[in-house]
């Protein structure tokens, strides 16, 4: 059972920029991207319901992934032009920017003292328990693509965004940990690639989701067509069991009156707090909007409040069911001597329709919006239950199937379109029976005769790599990693689907 202190998420690494950085990175970010100054660049999904299962993983390709309970956050890699320095920031749904020092990011394994220059990825910011040190320790699970080398792939599909993330970010980051393992193991925090499937191997991450050394709530389904698209995307899926469904609410803390019956009733000190007993904990819902006094500090709001800090509840509504909380659970909020009232709670409603705090969201301004509230509660009431994603496994392989074969058919009746440039995607056969595939270089073009000239080189560079990787075991044994990367798009998909070329801002 997850407890708890199991829910803990991580606190933002690194520093929070001035305001001056902020304003240019936000700039250089909505430059990249072409999205406005002051917006979180981030998709957000929605609710799994019925009707996604019957409509969207039937008739479209999803790729699914299981949904990791952590902080979410951007990274943006990025050079300084004056400077050379290369600096790595990451970017909160509140789009404030943390630099983290300490980091490198090669561009290529092939020369490691390359670095990237304005690369941004999507991932999420865990705690994960290391099984050969039994350490806890912050992890960064990359997920998608926005950006790469100043240019935005946000236009590009799934497969393609996910190809820039893994083999010209994370596969390079890799190579040179296991190059120089003592050198990268001051690094801030360590990175891994989320393990992406399609939808009818749902059962199978359900089965790998107990060895996973971070806690794990339900699944994410990216459409394999969809750009991506900030703000709520409707064709990002989240899926929970009903019981895991959460809403964040903002506390607002009302303790009971105290009577003091011998004083007459015009008396003002007659009735006052009784901070001895239980109060109630009322859920408010974020209505939308911005609060005039979001930013004010607490010497301002004690003068503008005569006297006492008063926490806004400007922009909520009272959703009139309380926070359920039994004697015990206070008594232990008491005794960590932590204030309550204003602060935004993730909740879960029980079976019998009670609602229970899972954890304090601290890293989030307010809660969610009325309308992220109904269409969460929409899927609590049309639940799809765990068994029912496995049971539809056969009918989503038979339509993937299906299309597979009319997208090969299509490839085939209709000539390549031209390209601009060489692409970088590789051209490989579809595997959607097998273990995760390893991926290799497309050598399509090259003779046959190159191959097998540079052949006994390549094996005698793989046993040297070998070697050397043999050799660094030892000394960098507390490196693991969850996941082998994504299901690889098959070649007739890629054949007619032009590139573009990219263009630096």
């Amino acid at each position: 059972m997850i407890t708890p202190s199991d829910r803990t998420v991580p606190e933002m690494p690194g520093e929070p920029v001035s305001d001056e950085v902020a304003n240019y990175l936000k700039t250089k970010v909505s430059q990249m991207l072409h999205t406005r100054f002051n917006q979180f660049p981030g998709s957000q999904p929605v609710s799994f319901t019925r009707d996604h299962l019957h409509h969207n993983l039937m008739e479209t390709d999803y790729l699914v992934c299981e949904k990791s309970d952590g902080l979410r956050v951007l990274m943006l890699v990025l050079t300084n032009q004056d400077t050379g320095e290369e600096g790595t920031f990451l970017i909160n749904r509140e789009n404030e920017y943390f630099m983290v020092p300490g980091f490198h990011f090669p561009r290529t394994n092939k020369n490691f003292d390359t670095s990237h220059n304005g690369t941004i990825l999507d991932g999420e910011l865990v705690y994960s328990t290391n099984p050969n040190t039994g350490v806890r320790e912050v992890r960064y699970l990359i997920f998608d693509c926005l950006a790469m080398d100043m240019a935005s792939v946000m236009h590009k599909n799934l497969w393609k965004r996910l190809y820039h993330a893994q083999h010209e970010f994370h596969k390079p980051y890799m190579e040179l940990r296991r190059a120089y393992p003592e050198a990268c193991s001051h690094f801030p925090f360590k990175l891994d690639f989320k393990n992406m499937t399609q939808p009818f191997k749902i059962d199978k991450i359900f089965r790998e989701m107990k060895n996973l050394t971070y806690v794990s709530d339900g699944l994410v389904l990216t459409c394999c067509d969809s750009p991506y698209s900030p703000g709520t995307d409707q064709t990002l899926l989240k899926w929970k069991p009903a019981e895991e469904n959460t809403i964040d609410f903002k506390i607002a803390v009302e303790f009971p009156k105290y009577v003091d019956s011998e004083l007459p009733k015009h008396d003002p000190n007659r009735e006052y707090p009784n901070y001895d007993a239980k109060p109630e904990f009322k859920l408010c819902v974020w209505k939308g909007g911005n609060d005039p006094y979001e930013g004010e500090g607490i010497e301002e709001n004690t003068k503008r409040n005569g006297g006492e800090y008063r926490n806004s509840f400007r922009l909520y509504d009272d959703w009139h069911v309380p926070l359920s909380v039994s004697e015990d659970e206070w008594l232990a909020m008491k005794e960590t001597g932590e204030s309550f009232n204003g602060r935004i709670a993730e909740c879960r409603r029980t079976r019998d329709g009670q609602w229970k705090m899972l954890r304090w969201r601290d890293d989030k301004l307010n809660g969610n919006h009325i309308n992220v509230v109904l269409r969460i509660l929409k899927s609590i009431e049309d639940s799809v239950t765990k068994q029912e994603l496995i049971d539809a496994e056969s009918e989503m392989k038979k339509r993937w199937t299906e299309r597979e074969e009319r997208k090969k058919a299509k490839a085939l009746v209709q000539p390549p379109q031209p390209k601009t440039h060489q692409s970088n995607v590789p051209s490989v056969s579809s595997h959607h029976d097998e273990e995760l595939p390893h991926y290799e270089e497309d050598t399509e073009s090259r003779s046959q005769s190159e191959a097998n000239g540079k052949e006994t080189h390549e094996n005698e560079k793989r046993k040297g790599e070998e070697h050397q990787q043999n050799e660094h075991e030892k000394a960098d044994s507390d490196e693991y990693y969850e996941s082998d990367g994504f299901e690889e798009e098959p070649k007739y998909a890629q054949a007619n689907e032009p590139d573009t070329k990219r263009q630096k801002v």
